[in-house]
């Protein structure tokens, strides 16, 4: 069985400097990496896309149910 997941713990002083001091750091990216991430994005849409086509052709031929998933109840 899962365990419960830990409240997010608040940050006091120093150490919520620093993580504001993080958060307002500015990391540009490439060209070269943009048009990369893009790509990848892109690509996986494309794949979801399809899968997602072919589960609802399963499901339409079988009457609203997706053979390939087991079903929960």
């Amino acid at each position: 069985m899962a365990r419960d997941i830990r409240e997010t713990p608040i940050l006091f002083g120093e150490d919520a400097r620093r993580f504001m001091a993080r958060m307002q750091e500015r990391h540009p990216v490439s060209p070269e990496e943009r048009e990369r991430c893009k790509r990848h994005y892109e690509y996986f849409l494309k794949a979801f896309e399809a899968g997602m086509r072919e589960k609802r052709a399963r499901e339409a031929a079988n009457g609203g149910v997706d053979p390939c998933f087991r079903q929960v109840k």
